[in-house]
């Protein structure tokens, strides 16, 4: 059965609270790898999971939390042994060579009589006597040979990056706006990696958008279970609502008063749903409603904090994260959502409050919010 040894970061700075963060690692470390046969153990402040499915790397690198997944060899305290292995090992990895190597030892078990810089000296002198075409470079070594002496000797030499972050669960709740487009599912996808438990909330306008619009935005979501586990993704119907804006209200204001109802309505279902903020894939001026003074606009219409983990992203870096998180294809799918019909012929890009607020008065906002929210369907999207 393979051995990996896991390397978490942020967790160690957690003082009192580290145990709280450790245990909510090792359950959804335990979730992700179970129906891989992953065994999940957890010894003096590392990590280990043992499985013989190798399918298991990639799961394993993409658990929030997580910083370096390392296929480790365990062997006895006994430096012979070591000796040995380490040699085998490296001429396994240098073939023909010639290659540079560094032998780097960490000694955690203090009662093991050889500290670390011995370690390295002893083990890295035997390389170059057994092992053919090889010399050490301790600055930028082609080969990295790394021990852990603790109740017994760990070692490895290749490493797999992970995501980083702390564990998904660990810093509350926010109800995510998901557009369908690039940058919604990135946001939850940034806000999941620091902790924070997502509630994708979509708003689509049937009948003038089409159940493959909507059908788009539950394989978004779908897609985002693959680091989060199951969700309840949630969808209203905004058409009815857009329309009594459109009857109503200056044409220059449509779009951020629609940005407002959906903010009350996410709002309300944060409320019920115990979330602590709102998430928006929102980005400082690319579109006309995301100027300072729109999103001022948008903010005032709820008491919660409104993060938007993208507002300083370039489009490039926003395209190249959902690339990695595989949702790029499918937020290209070309559908209409509820924000690309009624499209105004001007629109107010640097809207004062003072006037948004004198457009929404002559609406009856309250009940046009509990009119919208009848229209609310829940959905539990299996990973």
């Amino acid at each position: 059965m393979n051995l990996y040894l896991i390397k978490y970061g942020e967790i160690t700075l957690k003082g009192k609270n580290r145990r709280f963060f450790e245990n909510k690692l090792l359950s959804n470390l335990r979730s992700r790898v179970g129906p891989y046969g992953g065994e999940v153990e957890f010894y003096q402040g590392r990590i280990f999971v043992r499985s013989e499915d190798d399918r298991i790397i990639p799961i394993l690198q993409d658990t929030f939390g997580l910083v370096e997944i390392c296929p480790a060899i365990k062997l006895p305290l006994d430096m012979d042994v070591l000796r040995r292995t380490a040699a085998e090992e490296m001429k396994k990895l240098v073939g023909e060579g010639p290659a540079t190597f560094k032998v780097e030892a960490r000694r955690s078990n203090k009662s093991f009589e050889l500290d670390s810089p011995a370690i390295n000296h002893d083990i890295g002198g035997y390389i170059l006597h057994h092992v053919p075409n090889v010399s050490v470079d301790v600055h930028q070594p082609q080969i990295r040979l790394e021990i852990e002496v603790r109740e017994q000797f760990y070692m490895y030499v290749e490493t797999f990056p992970a995501l980083g972050g702390i564990p998904y669960g660990t810093a509350g709740k926010s109800v995510v706006l998901m557009s369908g487009g690039i940058d919604s599912p990135v946001a939850a996808f940034q806000m999941a990696r620091r902790g924070v438990e997502i509630v994708p909330l979509h708003f689509h306008a049937m009948p003038f958008t089409s159940e493959m619009a909507l059908d788009k935005v539950r394989q978004l979501v779908h897609r985002l279970t693959y680091y989060t586990d199951w969700l309840y993704f949630y969808h209203i119907n905004l058409s009815e609502a857009q329309i009594t804006i459109r009857e109503h209200c200056d044409e220059r204001y449509y779009t951020i008063l629609q940005r407002r109802l959906m903010t009350r309505l996410a709002t309300k279902l944060a409320d019920q749903k115990h979330a602590l903020s709102l998430t928006t894939g929102e980005n400082l001026a690319q579109v006309a409603s995301q100027t300072m003074e729109g999103i001022v606009c948008t903010n005032d219409a709820t008491h919660l904090p409104v993060f938007r983990p993208l507002i300083s992203f370039d489009k490039d870096d926003i395209v190249r994260r959902a690339k990695q998180i595989e949702t790029f294809e499918t937020s290209i799918l070309p559908y209409e959502d509820c924000c690309t019909i009624f499209l105004p012929s001007k629109v107010a890009t640097r809207p004062k409050l003072a006037d948004v607020l004198a457009e929404e008065a002559k609406l009856d906002m309250d009940a046009l919010v509990e009119q919208t929210w009848k229209t609310i369907v829940r959905e539990k999207i299996e990973a």
